[in-house]
């Protein structure tokens, strides 16, 4: 399970799109994300049995009930752990990040105190539009990471208002994860 901000059809459409700005024959070293897959990640739970969903949306309750309604923006693209050798491309977010981190704090602080222990990392908010395959030669990984670097999104860069929370449960399947949505808090 995880818990997530939902995404603006126009915010998946330019991240979707970062795919198309990477040269055709590296694409296929990359597993890309598809846009009914994207979200804003703010706290992964991992396994996490289906009984314990009341008591975590009571969390997510009383985290969304203390912020408000606020944009974030796309931002420049990344890589886990760098650019150089990435195993992860991501996208960043700009805009009202403050409150988004904020939110964030809320959220861990109501699931430690229900015994859901906190991240060992900062929480680092970005959006994953694709993951390297395991197979990629080494040099194939770097020129992936150099040609992501130089990818720009459309200008104005569009928006993600944020406004809920949903807590999503994960299943895997043949042709790769299938998300269910277990429950939705609005903010404010």
């Amino acid at each position: 399970m995880f818990i997530a901000a939902d995404l603006s059809a126009e915010a998946k459409a330019a991240l979707t799109g970062t795919a198309w700005k990477v040269p055709e024959f590296l694409r296929p070293n990359v597993r890309w994300s598809r846009a009914e897959m994207m979200h804003l990640t703010l706290r992964f739970l991992g396994d996490t049995s289906k009984d314990r969903v009341e008591a975590i949306t009571e969390c997510m309750t009383d985290a969304a009930s203390r912020s408000g309604k606020f944009t974030l923006r796309l931002d420049d693209t990344g890589g886990f752990p760098n650019l150089t050798q990435p195993k992860v491309l991501w996208v960043g977010i700009t805009g009202e990040v403050e409150r988004l981190q904020m939110l964030q704090a809320r959220l861990e602080g109501a699931l430690e105190r229900i015994g859901i222990a906190g991240e060992d990392r900062r929480y680092n908010p970005h959006l994953t539009v694709g993951r390297l395959q395991r197979e990629v030669p080494p040099f194939a990984v770097g020129q992936v990471g150099q040609a992501f670097a130089h990818v720009r999104l459309p200008e104005p860069r569009p928006d993600l208002p944020v406004e809920s929370l949903v807590l999503y449960r994960s299943r895997l399947m043949v042709d790769g994860p299938r998300y269910e949505e277990l429950a939705r808090v609005p903010l404010g």
